[in-house]
Protein backbone atom coordinates (compact mmCIF):
# COMPACT_ATOMS: atom_id res chain seq x y z
CA UNK A 1 0.00 0.00 0.00
CA UNK A 2 1.66 3.57 -0.76
CA UNK A 3 1.12 6.01 1.93
CA UNK A 4 -1.10 9.15 0.69
CA UNK A 5 1.09 11.41 1.72
CA UNK A 6 4.57 11.59 3.63
CA UNK A 7 5.56 14.45 6.30
CA UNK A 8 7.93 17.23 4.72
CA UNK A 9 10.95 17.43 7.08
CA UNK A 10 12.98 20.58 6.89
CA UNK A 11 16.86 19.85 5.71
CA UNK A 12 17.82 23.17 7.53
CA UNK A 13 17.52 23.23 11.41
CA UNK A 14 19.71 26.11 12.28
CA UNK A 15 18.76 29.50 10.73
CA UNK A 16 21.45 31.39 12.26
CA UNK A 17 23.93 31.71 9.52
CA UNK A 18 22.10 32.11 5.78
CA UNK A 19 24.44 30.61 3.62
CA UNK A 20 24.49 27.28 6.00
CA UNK A 21 21.20 26.84 5.22
CA UNK A 22 21.82 27.31 1.81
CA UNK A 23 24.29 24.50 1.83
CA UNK A 24 22.47 22.43 4.12
CA UNK A 25 19.83 22.29 0.92
CA UNK A 26 22.41 21.58 -1.58
CA UNK A 27 23.90 18.47 0.60
CA UNK A 28 20.17 17.14 0.65
CA UNK A 29 18.95 17.73 -2.69
CA UNK A 30 22.73 15.70 -4.26
CA UNK A 31 21.75 12.88 -1.60
CA UNK A 32 18.20 12.56 -2.70
CA UNK A 33 19.13 13.25 -6.22
CA UNK A 34 21.06 10.16 -6.08
CA UNK A 35 17.85 8.04 -4.06
CA UNK A 36 15.54 9.76 -6.96
CA UNK A 37 17.52 8.41 -9.74
CA UNK A 38 18.13 4.93 -8.17
CA UNK A 39 14.46 5.04 -7.88
CA UNK A 40 13.76 5.83 -11.63
CA UNK A 41 16.68 3.18 -12.68
CA UNK A 42 14.62 0.32 -10.60
CA UNK A 43 11.32 1.09 -11.74
CA UNK A 44 12.86 1.02 -15.71
CA UNK A 45 14.48 -1.89 -14.70
CA UNK A 46 12.13 -3.97 -12.62
CA UNK A 47 8.68 -1.49 -13.40
CA UNK A 48 7.08 -0.48 -10.18
CA UNK A 49 6.19 -1.99 -7.06
CA UNK A 50 5.28 -1.69 -3.56
CA UNK A 51 8.65 -0.12 -2.66
CA UNK A 52 9.32 1.86 -5.24
CA UNK A 53 6.13 3.32 -5.15
CA UNK A 54 6.54 4.33 -2.06
CA UNK A 55 9.61 6.38 -2.46
CA UNK A 56 8.26 8.53 -5.59
CA UNK A 57 5.67 9.13 -2.66
CA UNK A 58 8.45 10.30 0.17
CA UNK A 59 10.64 11.83 -2.69
CA UNK A 60 7.54 13.89 -4.19
CA UNK A 61 6.73 15.34 -1.02
CA UNK A 62 10.39 15.94 -0.31
CA UNK A 63 10.86 17.86 -3.86
CA UNK A 64 7.29 19.47 -3.54
CA UNK A 65 8.79 21.13 -0.10
CA UNK A 66 12.34 21.83 -0.20
CA UNK A 67 12.36 23.17 -4.20
CA UNK A 68 9.88 25.80 -3.30
CA UNK A 69 11.33 26.78 0.09
CA UNK A 70 15.04 26.72 -1.26
CA UNK A 71 14.16 28.89 -3.84
CA UNK A 72 11.80 31.52 -1.67
CA UNK A 73 14.83 31.23 0.80
CA UNK A 74 16.87 32.85 -2.24
CA UNK A 75 14.69 35.29 -3.89
CA UNK A 76 12.72 36.23 -0.69
CA UNK A 77 15.69 36.09 1.67
CA UNK A 78 18.73 36.68 -0.03
CA UNK A 79 18.56 37.95 -3.24
CA UNK A 80 16.91 41.39 -2.25
CA UNK A 81 20.08 41.54 0.33
CA UNK A 82 22.43 41.83 -2.27
CA UNK A 83 20.58 42.98 -5.67
CA UNK A 84 22.20 45.75 -6.87
CA UNK A 85 25.72 45.71 -5.02
CA UNK A 86 27.35 44.98 -7.82
CA UNK A 87 27.01 44.08 -11.49
CA UNK A 88 28.82 40.60 -10.57
CA UNK A 89 26.04 39.49 -8.18
CA UNK A 90 23.28 41.08 -10.22
CA UNK A 91 24.24 39.08 -13.20
CA UNK A 92 24.58 35.78 -11.06
CA UNK A 93 21.25 36.68 -9.59
CA UNK A 94 19.52 36.57 -13.08
CA UNK A 95 21.13 33.64 -14.27
CA UNK A 96 20.16 32.08 -11.08
CA UNK A 97 16.87 33.09 -10.94
CA UNK A 98 16.24 31.81 -14.53
CA UNK A 99 17.93 28.19 -13.53
CA UNK A 100 14.87 28.45 -10.18
CA UNK A 101 12.82 28.57 -13.41
CA UNK A 102 13.73 26.04 -15.17
CA UNK A 103 14.07 23.84 -12.49
CA UNK A 104 10.72 24.01 -11.80
CA UNK A 105 9.61 23.68 -15.52
CA UNK A 106 11.69 20.40 -15.27
CA UNK A 107 9.60 19.18 -11.80
CA UNK A 108 6.56 19.87 -13.35
CA UNK A 109 6.63 17.36 -15.66
CA UNK A 110 8.29 14.42 -13.04
CA UNK A 111 5.71 15.61 -10.98
CA UNK A 112 2.86 14.37 -13.22
CA UNK A 113 4.37 10.91 -13.47
CA UNK A 114 5.65 10.83 -9.78
CA UNK A 115 2.24 12.19 -8.19
CA UNK A 116 0.88 9.01 -9.63
CA UNK A 117 3.54 6.08 -9.47
CA UNK A 118 0.78 2.86 -10.09
CA UNK A 119 0.58 4.38 -13.30
CA UNK A 120 3.56 4.88 -14.47
CA UNK A 121 3.23 3.26 -17.73
CA UNK A 122 6.34 4.71 -19.39
CA UNK A 123 9.49 4.02 -17.36
CA UNK A 124 11.72 5.21 -20.03
CA UNK A 125 10.42 8.68 -20.13
CA UNK A 126 10.44 8.40 -15.65
CA UNK A 127 14.06 7.78 -16.52
CA UNK A 128 14.48 10.57 -18.99
CA UNK A 129 12.61 13.16 -17.08
CA UNK A 130 14.00 12.07 -13.41
CA UNK A 131 17.94 12.38 -15.16
CA UNK A 132 16.96 15.95 -16.88
CA UNK A 133 15.42 17.61 -13.22
CA UNK A 134 18.38 15.49 -11.30
CA UNK A 135 21.29 17.04 -13.32
CA UNK A 136 20.01 20.67 -14.07
CA UNK A 137 19.49 20.92 -10.49
CA UNK A 138 22.84 19.10 -9.13
CA UNK A 139 24.37 21.70 -11.97
CA UNK A 140 22.41 24.59 -10.14
CA UNK A 141 23.75 23.78 -7.03
CA UNK A 142 27.62 23.28 -8.66
CA UNK A 143 27.22 26.91 -10.16
CA UNK A 144 25.94 28.16 -6.74
CA UNK A 145 28.42 26.51 -4.55
CA UNK A 146 31.67 26.91 -6.57
CA UNK A 147 30.89 30.60 -8.83
CA UNK A 148 28.31 32.44 -6.20
CA UNK A 149 28.48 31.48 -2.48
CA UNK A 150 32.42 32.45 -2.63
CA UNK A 151 31.56 36.07 -3.78
CA UNK A 152 29.04 36.21 -0.96
CA UNK A 153 31.23 35.11 1.48
CA UNK A 154 33.64 37.55 0.88
CA UNK A 155 30.82 40.06 0.57
CA UNK A 156 28.89 39.29 3.46
CA UNK A 157 29.22 39.82 7.27
CA UNK A 158 28.60 37.52 9.63
CA UNK A 159 25.86 39.55 10.69
CA UNK A 160 23.98 39.85 7.68
CA UNK A 161 24.47 35.88 7.13
CA UNK A 162 22.66 35.65 10.72
CA UNK A 163 19.77 38.65 9.56
CA UNK A 164 19.23 36.57 6.40
CA UNK A 165 19.08 33.02 8.32
CA UNK A 166 16.71 35.15 10.34
CA UNK A 167 14.77 36.02 7.38
CA UNK A 168 14.37 32.00 6.23
CA UNK A 169 13.30 31.23 9.53
CA UNK A 170 10.62 33.88 9.35
CA UNK A 171 9.31 31.95 5.88
CA UNK A 172 8.48 28.81 7.49
CA UNK A 173 6.53 30.45 10.54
Amino acid sequence: MVPASVAFIDPATDFTDGLRVLYAYHESFILQGQRLLAMAEAISQQGVGEETAAEAVRLTAYYEGTTRLHHQDEERALFPFIVNKSFLTDGMIERLALDHEEIDAHWAKLNEVLRAPEQIADPAQLLALTARFEKHLRTHIERENLDFFPVLEKMLSPDQLAGIGQRMARLRE
